[in-house]
C-alpha cells in the first residue's frame, strides 16, 4: 500500500473511532425523561401526589419499575403523571422508600423517585370512665368521654354487651342486655394507637338491684310516738297498732328506676306516686295535703305558738346498707319550726285523735321516723 493509502485508511480509522466514541452521549441526551420532581415528601396523614413525566422525543415510551415499593404506597399512571398514594402513617417512627422509572427498550439510565413520610405524632388517649363500672340487673347504658389526637376503636369481649363509638362527639356508650342470672363480667377496650385503656364492666343480678329491693310492704316505726287526743299532746310513749293507724303500707314498681307507688299509706285507699333517687338508692317522696287527704298530712308547728299550718314537702327516705330500713330525712324549717309526722284519725268513742313522732326541738327530741321492711 502507498503511503498515501496508508495515510487515508489511518484518518478513516480515526474518524470511526472519534465516531464510535460519541454514539453513546448522544444516546443518552437523544433519549430522555424530564419530570418534576425525583423526590416526594408526605405528611404522617398520607394523602396523593403526582410527578409530571415529560419525554424527549415525546413519542418515548417509559413504564414504572415498583419491584422494591413499600407497601403503603401505591403508584399509578394518569395521562403524563406519576400519580403517588401513601397510606396514613401510624408509628411514630418516620419512613422512607422507592420506585423507578424506566425504559421498556433501554434507551435511557432509569431513574430512582425517593418517597419520604413523616412519623405519626406520639398518640394520646383520654378516657373519662373509671377502672371498673358496675350495671345493675336491668338493660341501661353508659356515655362517657373519649379523647384522642387520632382514630381510636372501642370493643367488648361480651355478646351481652354492645359499644357505639363517637368520634366526631368524643364519646363512647355501653350497653347491656338485662340480666335474669348469675352475675357476669365482661372487659371493654378503648385503643387509640399504641395506647389502651380497659374499663371492667359487672352486672349485678335481680336480687341485689337497688330499684327492685324497695318493692314491697313496708311498716312505719319510730323511736317514739305520740298520742294527743283532740290534737293535744299527751304521750311521749304511746305504742300505736300498725293496722289501727295504717301504718303498714305497699311499694309498687311504676317506671323502672325512676318512680314507685305508695298504696295505703296512713290512709286507706291512698296512692302517693314518690321518686327513686338512684344517687342514695331511696326514695322522695312529695307529702302535702293535696297529695294525700285532709286527714294525712306532713305539719309544720311554730315553737312560740300552738298554731300548725299543712306543708308541702319533699323529704329524703335515706335507705340502710341492706336497704331492710328508710330513714325519713325531716328538716327543720328556718331553724326555729320543726316538723313532724302526723296522722289523724278516730278512738272507739268517735273522738279525732292525733298520732305522730320526730319532732326536733330539745325540749320534745323523739328520733327518726323509719320505714322497715315486713319480710316476704
Amino acid at each position: 500500500m502507498s503511503q498515501i493509502g496508508r495515510c487515508l485508511c489511518t484518518i478513516f480509522v480515526v474518524c470511526a473511532t472519534l465516531m464510535a466514541g460519541c454514539s453513546e452521549p448522544e444516546k443518552e441526551m437523544a433519549y430522555a425523561l424530564q419530570l418534576s420532581s425525583t423526590g416526594l415528601g408526605f405528611g404522617a396523614e398520607g394523602g396523593a401526589l403526582e410527578i409530571v413525566v415529560t419525554p424527549h422525543p415525546t413519542d418515548v415510551s417509559w413504564r414504572l419499575d415498583t419491584t422494591s415499593t413499600s407497601d403503603w404506597i401505591s403508584c399509578s399512571v394518569e395521562g403524563g403523571e406519576i400519580v403517588v398514594v401513601a397510606e396514613a402513617n401510624r408509628a411514630t417512627v418516620s419512613r422512607t422508600t422507592t420506585f423507578g422509572v424506566a425504559s421498556p427498550q433501554d434507551l435511557f439510565t432509569p431513574i430512582v423517585i425517593t418517597i419520604s413520610q413523616e412519623a405519626a405524632p406520639e398518640r394520646e388517649l383520654e378516657v373519662d370512665a373509671p377502672e371498673s363500672y358496675l350495671f345493675d340487673s336491668a338493660a341501661s347504658s353508659y356515655t362517657f368521654g373519649v379523647r384522642s389526637n387520632g382514630e381510636w376503636s372501642i370493643t367488648a369481649d361480651a355478646a351481652w354487651v354492645s359499644v357505639v363509638a363517637e368520634p366526631w362527639a368524643q364519646r363512647a356508650t355501653i350497653a347491656v342486655e338485662a340480666n335474669g342470672g348469675a352475675e357476669r363480667r365482661a372487659v371493654v377496650t378503648i385503643e387509640a394507637g399504641d395506647k389502651v385503656r380497659q374499663i371492667a364492666l359487672t352486672q349485678d343480678v335481680y336480687a341485689n338491684n337497688p330499684y327492685y329491693r324497695l318493692v314491697g310492704s313496708w311498716e312505719i316505726t319510730a323511736s317514739k310516738w305520740f298520742y294527743s287526743p283532740n290534737g293535744s299532746l299527751n304521750s311521749l310513749d304511746y305504742a300505736p297498732n300498725p293496722t289501727d293507724y295504717y301504718l303498714i303500707f305497699d311499694l309498687e314498681e311504676v317506671e323502672y328506676g325512676k318512680s314507685y307507688k305508695m298504696r295505703n299509706f296512713l290512709y286507706p285507699g291512698t296512692e302517693l306516686e314518690v321518686r327513686y333517687d338512684a344517687a342514695t338508692q331511696g326514695i322522695v317522696i312529695p307529702f302535702g295535703w293535696t297529695v294525700l287527704s285532709y286527714d294525712v298530712f306532713f305539719y309544720v308547728t311554730l315553737v312560740s305558738s300552738t298554731q300548725f299550718s299543712y306543708a308541702s314537702l319533699e323529704v329524703d327516705a335515706l335507705p340502710n346498707s341492706d336497704a331492710t330500713a328508710l330513714t325519713l330525712d325531716l328538716p327543720t324549717v328556718d331553724g326555729f319550726n320543726y316538723v313532724g309526722l302526723e296522722l289523724w284519725t278516730y278512738d272507739e268513742n268517735g273522738y279525732k285523735i292525733a298520732v305522730g313522732s320526730n319532732y326536733r326541738p330539745t325540749m320534745f327530741p323523739m328520733g327518726d321516723v323509719k320505714f322497715v321492711k315486713k319480710s316476704e
